[in-house]
């Protein structure tokens, strides 16, 4: 039988000290379940003192999926020190893979402990949305990570920046285009509406699932739909992500 409250214990041991985690695929085969109850028993760790502020969608895409060996997205837990201010400086050596992500975040306007059963209850449970800019990092030293690794070690939370919020009913969150640049350059355009073709969709699927696996999902937190277009490794330079009708998200990598 796995431990898994050991190998929680021992990603919390090596983020506090500022080390890599040890893949737990290196020494025990982790079911999903397995590594579910790992993510959930490091969450309840770091929040005791480092706030859950909210929850996200990763590996959306189908081809991270199949590479590694996951039949379907993941989800990861938020805290308050990931935050990082619009027109911050990013210090690459604070991270070990760091990687960058543009995608869209919204608001809970109402405690969720249990499934919810369709889009206009969706919607009213919701206040904002706002443009996301994700700092993704596995917390792995380089090598090979397999998908169980990833949901344990919190599906590589490791920030993100958010940008100004737009009230609910006052936009349509399908119609965003996105675009990511740096140094002038762009590196990616997309669509708002490329997951599951409905931003909505996406935030059901997340808050159900996060609902499923036993978490509480609280008035105001944060709830980050996936990625639009792909991951960059976090190279050095200035960032702007434009999200049409909502505005930009500056930051620099150093």
């Amino acid at each position: 039988m796995v431990d898994t409250d050991a190998i929680a214990r021992g990603f919390l041991a090596a983020h506090d000290a500022g080390e890599p985690y040890g893949p737990p695929s290196a020494t025990a085969a982790l079911t999903v379940d397995d590594a579910n109850s790992v993510q959930r028993t490091f969450v309840a760790l770091r929040s005791i003192n480092d706030k859950l502020i909210g929850y996200k969608a990763a590996a959306n895409a189908a081809a991270l999926q199949k590479a590694l060996n996951l039949e379907g997205p993941i989800t990861g837990a938020l805290f308050a020190s990931g935050e990082r201010p619009t027109g911050c400086t990013l210090q690459r050596a604070e991270y070990r893979n760091l990687l960058i992500e543009t995608e869209i975040g919204f608001r809970a306007a109402r405690r969720i402990s249990a499934r919810v059963n369709s889009l206009p209850e969706l919607r009213v449970a919701t206040t904002t949305f706002a443009p996301m800019i994700e700092l993704a990092d596995p917390g792995f030293a380089r090598g090979k990570m397999t998908g169980t690794d990833l949901i344990a070690a919190n599906s590589a939370s490791a920030g993100f920046i958010r940008g100004a919020p737009v009230q609910v009913g006052t936009f349509d969150i399908n119609a965003v285009r996105v675009t990511l640049q740096r140094a002038g350059e762009t590196l990616h355009e997309a669509n708002s509406n490329e997951l599951l073709g409905d931003q909505w969709q996406a935030l059901l699927w997340l808050v159900n699932r996060v609902v499923e696996l036993g978490y509480v999902i609280e008035l105001g937190q944060l709830l980050m739909t996936g990625a639009l277009g792909p991951a960059h490794p976090a190279l050095p330079g200035a960032y702007v992500a434009t999200f049409s009708g909502m505005g930009e998200i500056a930051f620099r990598v150093t």
